[in-house]
């Protein structure tokens, strides 16, 4: 019989198999690695569990840093394609979405992504990579003994929220995804879904503002090095700031003046 906190390497050193007892969730092919590698960092460099988490989240966005160049080059490419996109929006502006044609519709769209080699979802890439890490993080702060009272600068536990009456992380966070989403080019022309894609940050923030505070410096670090990244991409590809969609008005007004011509 073993009494005793679940370490890891405790539980390696007495049998190996009572390593199954942690359990890292459906993630555990992510929660594992990410656990042993943290655990590295803080045992050879950092010394701080918090560094540590600094220290993998740096390395994870460096990792999928050609998936974020890969994403900039099809959202630029949808930025030029807007105008395109707008004319065929306006051909079928009264469609309901009931009707057959709206089926057509979406499929000249496709049809033009397709001839110019952009898709849709390439923007997305970065974030969805981002989620089974995400996952990971938080099996790892949940189920770790290690991450249990481990202090980063003012945070006293690592494993739980901040014991402050306003928590820090989460405010520094929303500003950090607030300032990443301004520079990230928005390829849309709609100025509703604009705003709302800047709304996002305060939705984020409110979902980590009880989580534990581990998990809030992994994605404000995040954030803070996407920053980084994505002014670098910007300068070396000319491209503007996300509220600077390509501009649609000087087509539609064409298409006006050549529709009143003919009557």
């Amino acid at each position: 019989m073993f009494v005793g906190p679940k370490d890891l390497d405790l539980l390696k050193r007495i049998d190996p198999r009572l390593e199954q007892m942690v359990d890292f969730g459906w993630f555990w092919f992510i929660a594992k690695p990410l656990f042993l590698v943290l655990n590295w960092l803080n045992d050879k460099l950092a010394h701080n569990y918090g560094w540590a988490i600094v220290l993998l989240t740096i390395l994870i966005n460096f990792a999928i840093l050609p998936m974020r160049l890969k994403s900039m080059k099809s959202m630029k490419r949808m930025q030029t394609l807007q105008p395109q996109i707008a004319a065929i929006n306006a051909k079928y502006k009264n469609v309901g979405l009931r009707d057959p044609r709206k089926a057509q519709q979406n499929q000249e769209v496709m049809e033009l992504y397709k001839k110019h080699g952009v898709s849709p979802m390439g923007g997305c890439l970065p974030m969805l990579l981002q989620i089974p890490v995400f996952f990971g993080f938080y099996k790892v702060l949940t189920v770790a003994i290690e991450m249990r009272g481990a202090h980063w600068l003012w945070v006293t536990d690592l494993s739980q929220p901040e014991h402050l009456p306003i928590r820090i992380l989460p405010i520094a966070m929303i500003v950090a995804q607030f300032v990443m989403q301004k520079m990230t080019p928005n390829p849309s022309v709609d100025q509703n879904q604009q705003r709302m894609m800047l709304m996002l940050p305060l939705v984020f923030g409110f979902m980590f503002y009880g989580v534990a505070s581990g998990l809030v410096l992994y994605w404000l670090t995040s954030n803070v090095v996407g920053i980084v990244q994505q002014w670098f991409i910007n300068r070396s590809m000319g491209v503007a700031g996300a509220g600077a969609a390509a501009p649609v008005t000087p087509v539609i007004e064409a298409r006006k003046k050549r529709s009143g011509s003919r009557r």
